[in-house]
């Protein structure tokens, strides 16, 4: 799993042997022989997958097409739909891959950090993620979404993005003594509502270029100016008959305490 783009490829795509497509050559029945098909496999899905994300990176999303990333692999397009039937699906795995490589990466936060600052470095790292795939050509044309992939592929990107979010709120209720409760949610909605605000804004600005500090200073002094409020809302008890405590907590993930 790449961290940061562009990519560069993992060893099935350094590997590759030219036009010849890797085949199963195990003995039927054979553990050995079965487990080496399951990873030709999972090598060839990734691949083609890394090829698909190389070339969206370097043409972008929509000027890419299928038979082009079968190009690239040096595969055939019969096999390409194999594993991805859609742009979409690579568009899924692309988001999987990122949501799972940012939890691990906010997982491994400091303890001893504060909130302000562990928030910060989870929107960096997500942006860092993303960049180079997604330009202000995205942003353009999400607004044109027609046939609605994007709007999927955004929502369920969101909803992923504010459940990390929410453990690093309910991580500190607890250590302030706190059971978890709805604030949690609250607050990792606004946040990301403020992360995308950042991100729109940065994208027209610097127009596909990307600076590591700059961007940090960037989201810093827009959280600086609501952290206040947020940050005791967040250790607040919401009143019973709040409507906060109507929300579907299935849309941010569990609000049971991680203990």
């Amino acid at each position: 799993m790449r961290h940061t783009f562009p990519a560069t490829g993992g060893s099935a795509w350094q590997n590759r042997q030219g036009p010849i497509e890797w085949a199963y050559t195990g003995v039927r029945g054979n553990g050995v022989g079965m487990s080496s098909r399951k990873e030709n496999k999972m090598a060839m899905e990734q691949r083609l997958y890394d090829a698909a994300i190389e070339l969206f990176c370097e043409l972008g999303y929509q000027k890419t097409t299928l038979n082009d990333i079968a190009a690239e692999a040096e595969v055939s397009t019969r096999t390409l739909y194999k594993y991805f039937p859609t742009k979409e699906s690579i568009l899924r795995k692309f988001g999987k891959e990122n949501i799972l490589a940012l939890k691990a990466f906010s997982g491994k936060l400091p303890l001893d950090m504060p909130l302000q600052d562990k928030v910060i470095e989870t929107m960096v790292q997500d942006f860092k993620l993303m960049f180079g795939l997604f330009d202000v050509s995205y942003i353009l044309h999400s607004a044109r979404d027609e046939s609605g992939m994007f709007a999927r592929f955004e929502l369920e990107n969101i909803l992923a993005s504010e459940s990390i979010y929410c453990n690093l709120f309910k991580q500190e209720q607890l250590k302030e003594g706190m059971e978890p409760n709805e604030m949690v949610a609250l607050c990792a909605s606004i946040v990301m509502g403020l992360y995308r605000h950042c991100n729109d804004l940065y994208r027209f600005r610097k127009k596909g270029t990307f600076d590591e500090k700059d961007l940090r200073a960037f989201y810093r002094t827009h959280i600086d100016a609501v952290w206040g409020s947020l940050h005791r809302s967040l250790l607040s008890v919401p009143a019973r008959n709040a409507p906060l405590l109507n929300i579907d907590k299935h849309l941010f993930g569990s609000l049971e305490p991680n203990r």
